[in-house]
């Protein structure tokens, strides 16, 4: 459903798979006329939109299979563009066990938690382009 949703289509963002427990995603941003700025290189917001939302979708699906109803939002987003992006982007979102142990706990202690995670940009060639950190929010609801 989500690679329906408009703003992935304009920004060329493309949900390749994700694992049946949600901790495991890979999306493609597709190199494009739409997204490529004058220097033949992809716009620094479509990259941005390719990693703001994934890390805490995915939280908020894994929590939804225990039982826990959550908000969830960025808080903060900082990318180091590490190499021009002149072809796809593939990005691979993991969130390990011990990462949803602390979510769950600090969620359920406090009602809310904030917490870091970070993901590499690769391109075809498998060359890392961008270096990216997102900082999620999620509270019970």
């Amino acid at each position: 459903m989500l690679n329906l949703w408009l703003p992935f289509i304009v920004n060329r963002i493309r949900i390749l798979s994700i694992s049946k427990n949600f901790d495991y995603m890979i999306v493609c941003l597709k190199y494009s006329f739409w997204n490529r700025n004058p220097d033949k290189s992809v716009w620094g917001g479509a990259i941005t939109s390719s990693i703001d939302p994934f890390f805490q979708i995915l939280m908020k699906q894994i929590l939804l299979r225990k039982g826990i109803e959550t908000n969830f939002y960025s808080k903060s987003i900082n990318i180091k563009f590490i190499k021009k992006v002149t072809s796809d982007l593939k990005l691979k979102f993991v969130i390990k066990p011990e990462q949803i142990d602390e979510v769950q706990k600090i969620l359920l202690e406090n009602g809310k938690y904030s917490g870091w995670y970070y993901i590499d940009g690769t391109d075809l060639e498998n060359n890392i382009c961008v270096k990216g950190e997102v900082e999620i929010f999620l509270s019970l609801r």
